[in-house]
């Protein structure tokens, strides 16, 4: 009886185990979108990260961070410069480049 029961739930997990690989795969398929609501490949295809386009705006203002923020192909990071004033500085996810 214990042999059984112990069969019975290994077939259970493989099953569960199988479902749960199935839908990772719909979930993240090419075509489809993620449960954030974007293509994976639009995070994969990248170059600069949110974190390293904060420190090429601070390297290049020498101020300080106030906010930053993902916008999809760019962030939108807000600065305190050594000045005092705040500025607005555009970084573009792919390249790196800056704008104000």
């Amino acid at each position: 009886m214990k042999l059984l029961t112990s069969m019975c739930a290994l077939v259970a997990l493989t099953l569960l185990a199988g479902l749960c690989t199935s839908a990772q795969a719909q979930r993240w398929s090419a075509e489809g979108t993620g449960a954030q609501g974007f293509a994976p490949r639009t995070v994969a295809d990248r170059r600069v990260t949110l974190a390293q386009a904060v420190a090429i705006v601070q390297r290049a203002t020498g101020g300080k961070v106030l906010d930053a923020k993902d916008l999809g192909g760019q962030y939108r990071i807000k600065v305190l410069t050594r000045s005092g004033e705040i500025r607005v500085v555009y970084v573009d996810a792919q390249t790196g480049a800056m704008r104000d």
